[in-house]
């Protein structure tokens, strides 16, 4: 898969076709999922199950994009055992699939609920593990005309169409060097958009986010890319650990395509990065 290309072809669907994912797709998801999706933490056991749209109904009440249901969509959802980084790698995994469903010319919606127990019940999952990740697939409902909104401020919108657009915040926003702030340096560091380390963070900052929020940044640190999660009003906890999970898989993804295989380190970074309050180093990469 060309992840740089499905990342940036890659944009959450709100409509979708009354109609069918053929069982032939179906099967190549599933296969995908066994033998080549990427894993965060492999050795936390995770299952996939698909349902279809008659499932909509079923989930009301249980889950929904910002509260609200899709209409005429399938569904996936992962269930993971009980583990700590559960959810960062459930959002790795999803995402790598989200992204192979984008390869397939298929549309995808990340789904939130607050009760993974209603989401087992109202699907009729029999399973010890815990629901993680819920997000609606299908047959995109073309609009007219194909549109990236390049959001500047309030008033100002841009409707272009190019190559790179920018999402809410670029890497201008969400790149330091040492320490938390520091712009000196970052250039330098990350090179021009040809340099494979500004592609692999071009492809972080277009990580999907609940809301749009992006709660996350980087600091640079000699040969390692530490990833930085803030705290966020509008993002509970489980939600962040899903995006940080996603912003991984694109950075990984894409930097593997040019660097070679990269893999992060979870947990706490043992030097002094200069964080305010409520951020923290959640996970590492060795470049």
């Amino acid at each position: 898969m060309d992840y740089s290309a499905m990342i940036q072809n890659r944009k959450s669907v709100r409509e979708f076709q009354d109609t069918k994912v053929p069982d032939t797709t179906l099967a190549e998801i599933n296969e995908y999922y066994e033998s080549k999706c990427g894993r965060l933490v492999s050795s936390i056991g995770t299952e996939l199950r698909l349902f279809g749209s008659d499932s909509r109904e079923k989930l009301k009440g249980a889950a929904g994009y910002n509260d609200f249901m899709i209409g005429n969509a399938d569904y996936f959802v992962i269930l993971s055992d009980e583990a700590e980084h559960m959810a960062e790698n459930a959002g790795f995994i999803a995402e790598d699939l989200i992204l192979h469903m984008t390869e397939l010319n298929l549309g995808t919606c990340w789904l939130t609920f607050k009760d993974g127990e209603a989401v087992k019940k109202a699907l009729g999952i029999e399973s010890d593990r815990r629901v993680v990740v819920l997000a609606a697939f299908g047959v995109e409902k073309k609009a007219a005309k194909r549109l990236f909104l390049n959001i500047q401020n309030i008033s100002k919108v841009d409707a272009v169409k190019r190559e790179f657009y920018s999402p809410r915040l670029g890497i201008e926003s969400l790149v330091y060097s040492g320490k938390w702030g520091n712009k000196a340096g970052v250039d330098e560091e990350i090179g021009d958009m040809d340099h494979p380390l500004w592609q692999a963070l071009y492809a972080a900052s277009l990580a999907p986010s609940y809301l749009n929020r992006q709660p996350y940044g980087f600091v640079l640190d000699g040969g390692a890319v530490v990833l930085i999660s803030k705290d966020d009003g509008y993002t509970d906890e489980n939600e962040q650990k899903l995006n940080l999970g996603i912003v991984m898989l694109h950075f990984a993804a894409v930097a593997e395509q040019t660097l070679g295989k990269r893999t992060w380190t979870l947990g706490a970074y043992d030097k002094d990065l200069g964080l305010p309050a409520g951020y923290r180093a959640v996970a590492s990469c060795k470049l």
